[in-house]
This record gives structure tokens, sequence and C-alpha cells, in this order.
């Protein structure tokens, strides 16, 4: 009898270990130095920082029952259920791709959205500036169509939309201006006469709603095998690092976390505390939080670093300005 009971409790332990529960157990990932992954391209002045800027990820493992009760009393661990990151029917390859897909998004806001806090337009080269639109009323109007892509003003190529005005600043009101554009593909020669800003007397308006076309940038960043978005803030940050002289960090430990929105916003993102844990573990000083997870990072359980709430990145560049030389 007691062999019996012994045989059943092995098989018992034996189910329970190949068993996985509709739970994943999220731990500390591995954590980089995101200006390791800024690259800068040829003939684009780039400095080496002072500090680092940690981007931290989270590690997903199913769990059989012996690794739920472990996950259930590490305080550096938390379990989740499946469904709330991927649907059942989802496989894992296509995840993976979703996490890619959501990863590439992100970089393309943080490289935008660092080059317009930047604010040098110089660094931007494109295909031309795209007539979304005519306001009423303007010359132009019975020029240029709506899709047309202004390449040249004045002699002068355009890369992105803000140029134009300021090509224009030594113009006047009724001045004719020569322009090159593409319409339907074919490159073509016209004349615009500008008209006054209601709002700015004096000012030169060609009348147009424009936006950039296949705007290209100056850095790219290798992500490598990395996915989600939650990177956004830091490489936005990184970026803004490597294209300018001195130490962004003026030579701090900083780690953080948070989606970035093309306008700078920062959005929450998962695993917030395992990330606090794995901050704090590869020595950070700060670690900036998006304003939605700030109430859950603080329970994460760790001693020393300082949590900082950002809702944008406006208010990261912020707080990094008012820290003291290391």
């Amino acid at each position: 009898m007691a062999f019996v009971m012994l045989v059943l409790a092995a098989g018992s332990a034996v189910a329970a270990w190949s068993i996985e529960f509709p739970y994943f157990a999220l731990s500390a990932g591995p954590v980089y130095d995101v200006v390791d992954n800024v690259e800068v391209i040829d003939g684009v002045e780039s400095f080496p920082p002072e500090g680092e800027l940690m981007m931290l990820t989270v590690s997903l493992q199913g769990v059989n029952a012996y690794e739920m009760l472990a996950a259930a009393v590490d305080p550096t661990v938390d379990l989740l259920r499946q469904e709330r990151l991927r649907s059942p029917d989802e496989s894992d390859e296509e995840y993976r791709e979703r996490n890619l897909a959501a990863m590439d998004q992100s970089k393309e806001n943080a490289i935008a959205v660092a080059l317009d806090r930047l604010g040098d337009e110089s660094l931007i080269s494109s295909d031309g500036v795209q007539v979304m639109s005519l306001i009423d009323g303007a010359p132009a109007a019975s020029v240029l169509q709506e899709d047309d892509v202004i390449v040249e003003v004045e002699g002068q190529p355009i890369d992105v939309a803000q140029e134009i005005g300021e090509l224009l600043s030594d113009n006047a009101p009724g001045d004719l201006v020569p322009l090159v554009i593409l319409r339907a593909g074919v490159r073509m020669e016209v004349e615009v006469r500008l008209f006054e800003a209601e709002d700015e007397p004096g000012r030169p308006l060609v009348g147009i709603l424009a936006q950039t076309v296949n705007p290209r940038f100056p850095v790219d960043i290798n992500s490598e095998n990395v996915g989600g978005p939650s990177a956004g803030l830091m490489y936005a940050l990184g970026i803004m690092d490597v294209l300018t002289p001195g130490a962004i960090t003026n030579g701090h430990i900083v780690a953080g976390t948070g989606t970035i929105a093309p306008d700078g916003t920062v959005g929450g993102i998962g695993g917030i505390r395992q990330k606090v844990v794995a901050a704090e573990a590869a020595g950070a000083e700060y670690m900036f939080v998006p304003q939605s997870n700030y109430d859950d990072a603080i329970t994460a359980p760790v001693d020393d670093l300082q949590l900082v709430a950002v809702g944008s990145i406006d208010e990261a560049i912020e707080f990094l300005e008012g820290l003291p030389e290391a």
C-alpha cells in the first residue's frame, strides 16, 4: 500500500511539473545602455556620452504548479494571465511579429521626437513637401493642387515643411516666387504669388498646409530582437545625448521606461515592478516611470533607486537638466 501511495505521489509530482497553467511569470529582464543601440549615419557629428541611459526589459515564462508557487512567494516576480498579453489563437510567431512591429513604431516616434526637441531641421532630409490642402483665396490655389510635392523654392531644395517659411522670410506679400514641384511624378516649374498672413501683417505665405514626404533621419536604432514599445522614451533621450555635446545625464546612471507618442507624451507599460528591480540591480540612481505606472512602481522591493514620474519627454528633459554634475 505504501508503495502504491509513493507511486501515486510521484505521478502527481510529475503531472504538476509537466502541466502548464495559463499564466506568465514576469521577472526582471536584461538591461541595455540605449546609446549603444543608436547608430549615426556617416557625416553627422556625434558625441560620446558621459553617463548611462538604461532601457529595461521584462522576461516572460510559462509556469507549472511549482513555478507558480515559487513566483507567488517571490516579491520580485508577478503572475499575469496569458490572455492579458496575447489572444488564445495567437501563435508564438504572430505574438513575436506583433511585438517587433510595436518596437519599429516606437523607434520611429523616438527619432522624430528627439529631432524635434533638438530643433535642428538640417538633420532631416526627405523627398520634398507634399501639399495637403490649400487656403481658400490664396493665389497659390489657382496654381498648385493637392498632392503636389514641392522640391524647390527659389532654387533651394526643400526637405521639411518648416523650411518653406524660412526661405520666404526675406520676401513680401505680393512677390512672385518660383517653385519646382512634382505632380504625379512629373517635374514642373511654376510660380505662385505670396499673400499676407491675417494674424501677422507683413508675413508672406504660400497658402498651403503641407507635410514632409518620406523623411530620412541621421540616426537609426538597432533594437536587435527586443520587441514592444516600452523603450520609446529612453531611445529618444539616447538620440538627443548622442547628437549633442555634453552629457544629458550630467554623468549619472539613469534608467527608464515608457512609450513615446509623436507629440512626446509618455505612456504606460507592463511589468513596471520588474523593471524597477532591474534598474536598481544594474546600478541606476534614477528611473523614469510613466505617470500612469507610478503607483505600481513604488511597490517594487527596492531601496536606493529614486523613481521619477513623467508624463512627457519634456518633463524627463527638465529633470535631467536639474541634475548636479556626478
